[in-house]
């Protein structure tokens, strides 16, 4: 009789630990079930930050182009005109520190057109 009594109990702390067991796997299957929710948004979202990326790229590769051509063409400009070339190299020498004096003995230039220059770039 001690017997089946201890069994009896045997069983009742199990079945009680299954019910317990039971529960804990149902909560944690619905903390899989959000988790795989917010994995789902994750990717949608980096998959629009990469597209979104890209398309950004092409932007840039795009204007990197149109710069470099802009340049060579503004070269090409200051090229064909020898007194502009001298405009620019005195630009060149403002950015760089020269005064009015130092232009007008570096680009052989008259003192107003020195100081002109000098006025319209000085920094």
């Amino acid at each position: 009789m001690i017997a089946i009594v201890l069994f009896i109990g045997v069983c009742s702390v199990l079945a009680k630990r299954i019910s317990l067991l039971h529960a804990e796997c149902q909560q944690q299957q619905a903390q899989l079930s959000v988790l795989q929710e917010q994995l789902l948004a994750n990717q949608q979202e980096l998959q629009e930050v990469r597209v979104g990326s890209i398309g950004m790229g092409d932007k840039i590769k795009a204007l990197v182009t149109m710069v470099k051509q802009t340049a060579t063409q503004q070269e090409q400009l200051a090229n064909q005109d020898p007194q502009s070339r001298l405009y620019q190299q005195a630009a060149k020498l403002v950015a760089g520190g020269y005064s009015v004096e130092e232009l007008m003995r570096e680009c052989d230039m008259p003192k107003a057109e020195a100081e002109l220059i000098y006025n319209l770039h000085k920094g």
